[in-house]
């Protein structure tokens, strides 16, 4: 039961998950791009954007 849990959720959300070049992803934020060109260019929500860049600020 718990697989079949597992898979669905897994299944259901793994449109959202996406490896994301975090070395790509700091130059195109210290070059100055905003939110949504990053976003376009990683393929990525602007939102997934946004907390990286919090995250980025926050600990770094």
């Amino acid at each position: 039961m718990k697989s079949t849990i597992f898979s669905f959720i897994t299944n259901k959300n793994s449109h959202k998950f996406k490896d994301v070049d975090f070395h790509d992803f700091v130059k195109m934020n210290e070059m100055g791009l905003s939110t949504e060109e990053i976003s376009n260019e990683l393929g990525v929500p602007k939102s997934y954007v946004t907390k990286l860049s919090d995250d980025l600020r926050k600990n770094y």
